[in-house]
């Protein structure tokens, strides 16, 4: 337990928003396996879920490998994102990674979990949303029951599209973004908690 703590605490104050979550629930079955943090055990989701994962940070040469296999900047801000985590669930929000079997191999492997993959977001995932295709794609969280809204950043703001280009949300700050969106998904997930399950909280 000490060292999820001290990874915990090793994150910088722009991921506040991430840590104090971490923190809020690390006594819930929460454990690191292959230098995951996986917080808030939830066996009423699946079996192997948390409400929390996070991965290791991401090795340094990989984000010039990014800028070739998709034509895009890495943000400095997500640049740092990646240092210290390597993508991650919070809740039903997921923030992109650069996925290690494709950085490592070549070949993005789906039968190990992994964070979802930054450069299939870049290349791929984006032309679901009605946006600029030159966006960087970061992220994104449920919506509805239906649809999911993604992240993007233009090299001024954050923005938050539907599928269909409507804007749902602009920030100035990744950490103000992330103290936003996190707060709805914290909410959502607590409604999902079945009756007769108390969480332990910090």
């Amino acid at each position: 337990m000490n060292e999820i703590i001290n990874r915990i605490d090793n994150l910088p104050p722009e991921l506040d928003s991430i840590a104090n979550q971490a923190k809020k629930y690390i006594e819930n079955n929460s454990n690191m396996n292959d230098s995951v943090l996986n917080i808030l055990h939830r066996p009423w989701v699946a079996r192997l879920n948390w409400g929390l994962m996070l991965y290791q940070g991401a090795q340094v040469n990989w984000f010039s490998e990014f800028t070739k296999r998709t034509g895009k900047e890495i943000p400095k801000f997500y640049i740092d994102f990646l240092i210290s985590i390597n993508g991650g669930f919070i809740y039903d929000l997921s923030l992109y990674g650069l996925t290690p079997t494709l950085y490592n191999s070549g070949q993005l492997n789906r039968s190990i979990l992994q964070c979802h993959d930054l450069t299939t977001a870049n290349n791929n995932w984006i032309r679901e949303f009605d946006v600029d295709p030159e966006l960087f794609h970061f992220g994104g969280r449920s919506y509805n029951y239906d649809e999911n809204v993604g992240y993007f950043y233009d090299d001024q703001k954050i923005l938050c599209y539907r599928k269909n280009g409507e804007l749902i949300n602009n920030w100035d700050t990744f950490s103000n973004m992330l103290s936003d969106e996190i707060k709805i998904v914290e909410q959502e997930m607590l409604g999902e908690v079945p009756e007769g399950i108390d969480l332990t909280t910090k």
